[in-house]
């Protein structure tokens, strides 16, 4: 007779994908461990810019404009960057990112995109309820910076998009962004995109670690381990000396696609590495909502430990040495924006996004991994969609009507 396992499941990442996850599997009455070699939410969850990105729909498409795809291959713009000695492995990944993003596959995965963002926020809100994390919530929106009546053009398409799908976006002039901002220089702006269904968290890792305490609270064990060891025994997975499950949910973040090679399944997953440093006002100005610099692709968010300037993607092996130079260009852009004083951190923070080519995340079953359930993959917007994902793969393990159709986020896309 086999002997049953500790623990029904174990979740392999405290991520807030990992976390959500968790959740949302011991409300089901799973017994779950959720496992990480680190705290919940110490790596790519603390380094976001803290958007709960409802608008978020419109995938984050690889540029088609010969024009700019000469100046990112020149590593010209602040936005992007790549490592040279790391071409030879993330050139694959680029070019299946570049065949994604053509008009026809881009309508699929803004189709895709959906539904799961339409329970960003209600995941969101009932998990911050229930673990007593509201205080760390804003619901003022965030601005996207418009410097070029061409970006004010685009935007107004998107905008229709939105509005259709019943989200509340409006297009601001540079005064009435000065207004909302009265801080924010304006003077080279041609507009704004204020997006108001958006909710913002001042301390991104603290929200992760908020719901990690609720699903201590319903009963769910936390142990810090390494969960790359994580193998299949006698109809079981074992995660180091003495710590069993019967499935598990590899939420793995950046790690997964190595996790899951070692084990014969083989995803086409890339990263985008980014970078964040907090500064200090000088003065006494304020930013009320994080604001996103649409032409230089950095964010400035105001947080806990003060206005925290984010970086775009940085292509690069994920174990590549740290190259700040994004963060270097994008500074004096930013403080002609806002007066940022000095560093909060001695060296800026590295994490890494993990992003499938077709930019949608894998949940579901792993083709030819018995017991193992996977739910990674969402580049920019693990921390908004992770209770959303965590709640989608949760009704599929429990054989529920999942809300919405899973298949395409399957992996069987890729094999």
């Amino acid at each position: 007779m086999t002997k049953r396992p500790a623990f029904d499941v174990a979740v392999l990442g405290a991520g807030m994908v990992g976390v959500a996850s968790a959740i949302h599997l011991a409300r089901r009455g799973a017994s779950v461990v959720l496992v990480d070699r680190r705290g919940p939410g110490e790596e790519t969850s603390h380094g976001n810019a803290g958007i709960i990105q409802r608008e978020g729909v419109h995938p984050y498409l690889f540029p088609r404009s010969p024009l700019k795809l000469v100046q990112y291959a020149m590593n010209l713009r602040p936005e992007a960057h790549y490592q040279l000695a790391s071409l030879p492995a993330v050139a694959p990944f680029l070019w299946r990112y570049w065949r994604a993003s053509a008009p026809g596959q881009a309508r699929r995965t803004l189709a895709a995109n959906i539904p799961l963002f339409a329970a960003c926020l209600e995941t969101h809100g009932e998990l911050a309820a229930e673990a007593g994390a509201e205080a760390l919530i804003a619901r003022q929106g965030w601005l996207r910076l418009l410097r070029a009546p061409a970006a004010v053009a685009e935007a107004q398409v998107q905008l229709a998009e939105l509005r259709a799908l019943g989200l509340d976006a409006v297009l601001l002039s540079p005064s009435e962004t000065g207004r909302l901002e009265p801080h924010l220089a304006t003077g080279e702006l041609a507009g704004a995109v204020h997006y108001r269904d958006p909710w913002t968290v001042s301390d991104p890792g603290a929200l992760v670690r908020a719901y990690a305490r609720l699903f201590e609270r319903l009963g769910g064990t936390i142990r810090q381990a390494d969960a790359s060891k994580a193998r299949r025994d006698g109809g079981h997975w074992r995660i180091g000396d003495g710590l069993v499950a019967g499935r598990i949910v590899v939420a793995l973040g950046p790690w997964s696609k190595a996790f899951l090679a070692a084990r014969g399944l083989k995803l086409p997953m890339g990263v985008k590495r980014g970078y964040h440093r907090h500064y200090r006002p000088a003065g006494a100005g304020v930013l009320n909502r994080p604001v996103v610099d649409d032409a230089n692709g950095f964010v400035l968010a105001p947080m806990a430990a003060g206005i925290r300037l984010t970086t775009g993607a940085e292509f690069a092996r994920l174990e590549a040495p740290a190259t700040p130079v994004q963060l270097a260009r994008c500074l004096p852009i930013a403080r002609r924006l806002f007066d940022l004083g000095e560093p909060v951190e001695a060296e800026a923070w590295l994490g890494a996004r993990p992003v499938m080519p077709d930019m949608l995340p894998v949940i579901g079953e792993a083709p030819g991994l018995p017991g193992a359930f996977l739910n990674f993959g969402h580049a920019h917007h693990g921390f908004t969609l992770g209770p959303a994902s965590g709640r989608l793969l949760a009704q599929m393990m429990a054989g529920e009507t999942p809300f919405c159709d899973p298949s395409p986020y399957s992996a069987g896309r890729f094999l």
